[in-house]
């Protein structure tokens, strides 16, 4: 069963449902997520050890 477009409730719909189902779409966005996360976490330890040495 696909998205319900003749119906406006989610009942009896099963399944994921998005354009990327079975494909390596998942993957992708995940691993570009994981980066970008870990890149975030890299840059903002930077910014907030730099900060702090010139505090003191």
């Amino acid at each position: 069963m696909g998205f319900p477009f003749d119906t406006p409730t989610w009942d009896g719909v099963s399944g994921a449902i998005f354009m990327g189902l079975g494909t390596s779409a998942p993957a992708i966005f995940s691993f570009i997520a994981i980066v970008m996360a870990i890149l975030a976490l890299i840059v903002g330890q930077k910014v907030e050890s730099g900060k702090y040495r010139s505090h003191k």
